[in-house]
């Protein structure tokens, strides 16, 4: 998720689910896009990352309603990308 919720917005999580799955809920608040974003991708350009290890799965717009079953039945390993453009 992207974004952040209106202000006093409440949800709900099953923490025995995340606990069974182990699944991590991480967060940034706080970031600065339009200067940390540039950085980023000049270390990306550079081969710092070794992005192509990070990704497990691509898939197209149109597949992501299936990448994201597959993902919830824990059939994606690793990260998954969905390209957009």
């Amino acid at each position: 998720m992207i974004g952040l919720a209106q202000s006093g917005a409440k949800g709900e999580v099953d923490i025995n689910h995340l606990v069974r799955r182990q699944i991590k809920v991480i967060g940034s608040y706080g970031a600065r896009a339009r200067q940390d974003l540039p950085k980023l991708i000049k270390l990306a350009e550079s081969g710092i990352f070794n992005l192509t290890a990070a990704v497990s799965r691509t898939c197209k717009f149109e597949e992501a309603p299936q990448a994201y079953r597959d993902l919830d039945k824990g059939a994606i390993a690793g990260r998954a990308v969905v390209e957009i453009m």
